[in-house]
């Protein structure tokens, strides 16, 4: 719901006219407070009266393009096509099998991993689906200064300089977290005073973090880790880290790398998903085999002892960023399927 935020900004500044669908109470919905746009509120029940009225809405704003997001909106968005006519296009963020994918009038993936995926599994006609990449607001990454590199890691009770490595995501097993802990033995025997910092979502009492931090004890390693949890200034944490390590088993784009690069810091991802398509190895980043924890040690270790890589990688890291992923590029590209789609149904 980020890349919605952003797309809906960037939209708004190219003059077009929005209409946002969402649960009054989301987070979204009190985000987009004070823009020039319209919003209704809707839990999208598939109940008939509230796709009845949902639908008078979208007929009477003549709206010309309906884009959904995620599972829930892409079926009412189904749903409403049915019932209004209105040309109905899917971004497709996540990798599952779901039968409503061909019942778009096109479907946008967020990475071509995805795209494949939507083609082979889902059956999307190939001509109907069309990759375009995620991105981040990278204006934040902007205000990062240095000093802010060692307020955040004072912040963290880190004083000095040993190395900070660092993990983003929700604490589940897809995000791979094992396989980083796995490798922490090997090291710590190369740096004893390194630490780790976790930030996103976490429960203690699920299993997947119980699991962490039983290996963390018999490892005698629970003081090298720092659980920080969720955290709205990402970028302050990515520029106080040494490496950023995206160990997923299954990612469909990896938005995290994209915000390391943008942030200057050094990226260790695995081989999965869209991961591949953000990172080539050697060059922006280093990429290792998913669910191989000697493969994570081993590049945490070359890059901590390289420090001139580092900084290559992240001169690379940068351009690419700016290259590929710009908000501007990458909304243009976005603009062009929902004009293109629109334009397919007046003539219809």
């Amino acid at each position: 719901m980020v890349h919605t935020d952003l797309l809906v900004r960037q939209l708004v500044e190219l003059g077009h006219e929005v209409t946002v669908l969402c649960r009054p109470g989301y987070w979204l919905w009190d985000k987009l407070d004070g823009l020039p746009i319209e919003r209704i509120g809707s839990i999208m029940h598939r109940r008939l009266s509230e796709i009845r009225r949902v639908a008078a809405i979208v007929r009477e704003r003549r709206i010309d393009v309906m884009h959904t997001h995620m599972s829930r909106a892409h079926m009412f968005g189904i749903l409403l096509k049915v019932a209004t006519g209105v040309p109905c296009v899917a971004t497709a963020h996540h990798r599952h099998l779901q039968l409503h994918w061909r019942w778009n009038n096109f479907v946008i993936a967020n990475s071509e991993a995805t795209r494949q995926f939507q083609i082979r599994v889902n059956r999307v006609p190939a001509s109907r689906i069309r990759t375009v990449y995620c991105s981040s607001d990278l204006e934040r990454f902007e205000s990062v200064v240095p000093a802010m590199r060692k307020s955040t890691r004072r912040e963290l009770g880190i004083v000095d300089d040993r190395p900070l490595l660092g993990v983003i995501g929700e604490v589940v097993p897809r995000k791979g977290h094992i396989h980083l802990f796995r490798a922490l033995p090997r090291i710590a025997a190369a740096f004893p005073d390194f630490k780790l910092a976790i930030l996103g979502r976490f429960k203690r009492h699920e299993p997947t973090t119980r699991q962490l931090r039983r290996f963390l004890v018999e490892h005698e390693l629970f003081k090298r880790v720092i659980w920080v949890g969720r955290r709205n200034n990402v970028p302050d944490f990515l520029a106080a880290m040494d490496i950023c390590v995206v160990p997923s088993i299954e990612e469909p784009l990896g938005l995290v790398a994209i915000e390391a690069q943008a942030a200057g810091t050094p990226v260790i991802v695995t081989n999965t998903g869209g991961l591949v398509e953000i990172v080539q190895d050697g060059f922006n980043g280093l990429v290792v085999p998913s669910k191989n924890s000697d493969a994570i040690a081993e590049a945490v270790i070359r890059l901590l002892r390289d420090r001139p890589l580092r900084a290559t990688l992240v001169d690379s890291g940068r351009r690419n960023v700016n290259d590929r992923f710009s908000p501007n590029l990458l909304t243009s590209q976005i603009v062009d399927v929902l004009r293109q789609v629109s334009q397919r149904a007046a003539a219809a």
